[in-house]
C-alpha cells in the first residue's frame, strides 16, 4: 500500500471509529479494564497503554491503537501493537475496514506459538475448594484452563492456565498479609502456566478438590478471550482481598465475551463461588430463552488424598493392618510383613505403599525427607519382584460443587423464646455460612463468618444483641481409613460471644475457644464426633473445659445436628449439663425452615425461617 493510499485508509477508518462511537463501546473498555465508573483503566502497567492519556482517555487510546495498526513492522516484529494487543484488533476487525487484517499475523512468531490457535477446544473455569491454611485461601479459588483434548493427556495436566493472584512477599507476617490484602496494599497479576503445576499445589500438596466447568463459547468468543490473554497477562492490577480478588478478575475476563453482567452482587465483596452461581443463572436463563446453554460440562476432580484413601479402601483390615505395621516399622520390615500374603495381594499391599509414599513426598515439597525417598525406593525394589498388572478402577463418589448448593449470604427471621417462655421476635444475618446443618455444608465442616442475631420485644419497644460469632469453622476429619503416618484430628474454633442469664440478670459472655477431638462417619446418614474444648471467657470462670459429643443426620433435605455434654464451672472440676442442637428442612436453594435449642443461652428455642442470598 503506498503512503498516500495508507494514509487515506487510516483516515477512513478512524473517521469510522468516531462515528461508531467506539472508544465509548463497552467492549472497548472493557479490553482497557476501565473500571465499573468507566473513568479509569485499573491496569497500573503503563506499557499497557500506547497513548500517553490511555489509562483515563479511552478516546485517545483508541486513536493511538488504531494509528499504531498502520505503523511499520520494525526489526523485532513481535513488539509490534499487532503482536502485542491482537484482542484490540481482532475486536476493532469487526468493526472497522482494518486493511490487511490477519488473524495469525506471520510477523507475530511468540503470539502464534503461545495462542495454540489450532489446539485449543475449549475454556474452562475451575472452582477449587475452600484451604484453611491460608487466609486468602479460606473461602477457595478459581481460574481458568484452556482446554486441548489431547489423545495423550485426557487429563490435560500439558494444557495453560490463567492464574490470578497477589504478589506476596516470601515469610510475609500474617496479621500484615490479612490488613495488605484487605486494603489493597499488594500488586497482583495474572500468570499462565501448565495444568499440572495447578494440580501440584491445589490436588497433591493442599488436598483439594476442584470443579471443572467447561464452558460452551463460539469460537469468535473463544478467540477474543485468548486473544485478550495473552495481552494483559503481566500486567499489574491493585489486590484487594475481599472484593476485586482472583476470582472477580476473572469474571471481568468473561464479560468481555459473555454479555451477562457476573459481577453483581460484588460491591462489597465477591467470593469463588459467586462467580459459579452466576454461571448458573447465566445457563438457566439461556437454556429457557432460546435454549442454548453457557456451561457445556461440569467435572469434578478429586484431590489426590481423597483418591489415595479410596485405594487403600481395597485393602482388607488384615491388609491395612500389615501396611500400617510396614509404615511404622520402614523399608527393612517389608518382606517379613507380606510373607503371609498371596503374591496377587502383596501386589496390592505395595502398590497402596508406593501411593501412600509418593502422596506424602510431593506433600513434602519442596523439601522431601531423604528417609522417606529411601523408603519409596525400598517398597519399590520389592515390588519390581513381582509381575506387573493393571491398577483396579476406583469409585470416587462425585461431591456436588459449592455453587449447587446454597448461597452464602444468610437473612434469618424466627420467633424466639427465652427460659421464662417469653417470645420475642429474632432477625439474623451472616455474609458467609456454610453450616453443618446446611445444604451448603460440605461433608459436615462448617465455616461462618460474622453470625449476627438482634431480638425485639416488640411490648417494650426494646432491641438487643442476641448472638454475635465473627468466625466458627468446624473441620471433621472423616477420612475412611485410618493410616498411622496421618492426623486423625478434627478440630473446631469459635470467637464470638454469648448472651447469658446469670443471677436473673442478662449480660454477654466472650468467647475464644478451640476444640480438639475425633470424629468418624458411620455411612452417608450419620456422622459423630467427640471434642473437648478449651476456652476462654470474659465471665467467671475465665477458663473452661467442655467436652461434649456430636452427632449429625443428613437426610437429604432434612439435616439435624444434636450435642450433649458438659462446662466446668469453677476449678474443683465441677462440671453443668450443656446440650443443644439444630434441625433444618431445606425448602428449595433460596429458603429453609429450622428450629434451634440450648440450654446454655438465654436464648432457649427458636422457629424461623432462612433465605440465602
Amino acid at each position: 500500500m503506498s503512503t498516500q493510499a495508507q494514509a487515506s485508509s487510516l483516515k477512513e477508518v478512524l473517521d469510522k471509529a468516531e462515528r461508531l462511537n467506539l472508544a465509548s463501546h463497552p467492549i472497548w473498555l472493557k479490553l482497557l479494564h476501565y473500571g465499573r465508573n468507566g473513568r479509569q483503566s485499573v491496569v497500573l502497567t503503563d506499557s499497557f497503554f500506547l497513548s500517553p492519556n490511555g489509562r483515563s482517555d479511552p478516546e485517545a487510546e483508541l486513536i493511538a491503537t488504531i494509528n499504531a495498526y498502520f505503523t511499520l513492522w520494525g526489526e523485532n516484529p513481535n513488539e509490534h501493537a499487532r503482536c502485542r494487543f491482537p484482542a484490540r484488533y481482532y475486536w476493532l476487525s469487526h468493526q472497522l475496514p482494518l486493511p490487511n487484517y490477519n488473524l495469525r499475523e506471520t510477523h507475530c512468531q511468540k503470539l502464534e506459538k503461545w495462542a495454540l490457535f489450532d489446539s485449543v477446544n475449549s475454556i474452562s473455569v475451575l472452582l477449587v475448594s475452600g484451604y484453611l491454611g491460608n487466609p486468602a485461601s479460606t473461602f477457595g479459588h478459581a481460574f481458568l484452563k484452556f482446554n486441548t483434548d489431547s489423545i495423550d493427556d485426557q487429563v490435560g495436566l500439558f494444557d495453560l492456565t490463567l492464574n490470578y493472584g497477589a504478589v506476596v512477599p516470601e515469610n510475609e507476617n500474617t496479621l500484615l498479609y490479612v490488613a495488605r490484602g484487605l486494603f489493597g496494599g499488594y500488586k497482583a497479576g495474572f500468570s499462565d502456566k501448565y495444568f499440572y503445576t495447578q494440580d501440584l499445589v491445589y490436588s497433591r500438596t493442599e488436598f483439594r478438590d476442584i470443579w471443572d466447568y467447561k464452558l460452551a463459547l463460539t469460537d469468535y468468543q473463544r478467540t477474543l478471550l485468548i486473544l485478550h490473554i495473552w495481552e494483559i497477562a503481566g500486567n499489574k492490577f491493585k489486590y484487594y482481598f475481599l472484593d476485586k480478588n482472583c476470582v472477580y478478575r476473572l469474571a471481568e475476563l468473561l464479560e468481555l465475551v459473555i454479555e451477562e453482567d457476573l459481577l453483581s452482587n460484588g460491591r462489597f465483596w465477591y467470593l469463588p463461588v459467586e462467580l459459579f452461581y452466576h454461571l448458573k443463572d447465566v445457563d438457566k436463563a439461556r437454556r429457557k430463552s432460546f435454549g442454548a446453554n453457557l456451561i457445556q460440562s461440569v467435572r469434578f476432580i478429586p484431590s489426590t488424598q481423597r483418591v489415595l484413601y479410596h485405594q487403600l479402601k481395597l485393602l482388607t483390615p488384615d491388609e491395612l493392618k500389615v501396611f500400617n505395621a510396614i509404615i511404622q516399622a520402614g523399608g527393612h520390615s517389608i518382606s517379613s510383613h507380606l510373607a503371609k500374603f498371596t503374591s496377587d495381594r502383596q501386589i496390592i499391599i505395595l502398590d497402596s505403599l508406593l501411593a501412600y509414599q509418593q502422596y506424602r513426598l510431593i506433600a513434602e515439597e519442596p523439601n522431601p525427607s531423604s528417609e522417606r525417598r529411601k523408603f519409596k525406593d525400598q517398597i519399590l525394589l520389592v515390588r519390581l519382584q513381582l509381575p506387573a498388572c493393571s491398577k483396579p478402577s476406583l469409585e470416587i463418589k462425585e461431591l456436588l460443587s459449592p455453587a449447587d448448593s446454597t448461597r452464602p449470604m444468610e437473612f434469618g427471621v424466627s420467633v424466639a423464646s427465652e427460659d421464662s417462655g417469653r417470645p420475642f421476635l429474632r432477625l439474623n444475618w451472616a455474609p458467609f455460612k456454610q453450616e453443618k446443618v446446611g445444604k451448603s455444608s460440605l461433608e459436615g465442616n462448617e465455616l461462618v463468618v460474622f453470625d449476627l442475631a438482634v431480638g425485639f420485644f416488640g411490648d417494650e419497644h426494646k432491641v438487643f444483641l442476641d448472638k454475635l460469632d465473627l468466625l466458627r469453622i468446624l473441620n471433621l476429619n472423616t477420612l475412611p481409613v485410618s493410616v498411622v503416618d496421618e492426623s486423625q484430628w478434627s478440630w473446631q474454633l469459635r470467637i464470638g460471644s454469648n448472651r447469658i442469664k446469670d443471677n436473673e440478670k442478662y449480660s454477654y459472655d466472650g468467647v475464644v475457644s478451640f476444640g480438639l477431638g475425633r470424629a468418624k462417619k458411620w455411612n452417608e446418614a450419620i456422622t459423630s464426633c467427640g471434642m473437648v474444648d478449651f476456652a476462654a471467657h470474659t465471665i467467671s470462670p475465665l477458663v473452661r473445659l467442655r467436652p461434649h459429643l456430636g452427632l449429625k443426620f443428613d437426610l437429604r433435605e432434612m439435616q439435624t445436628w444434636l450435642y450433649f455434654g458438659a462446662e466446668s464451672v469453677n476449678y474443683d472440676a465441677e462440671f453443668r449439663e450443656a446440650w443443644g442442637g439444630k434441625l433444618q428442612y431445606q425448602l428449595n436453594d433460596r429458603y429453609a425452615v429450622h428450629v434451634e435449642l440450648s440450654n446454655e443461652n438465654a436464648t432457649r428455642v427458636s422457629f424461623g425461617v432462612s433465605s440465602y442470598w
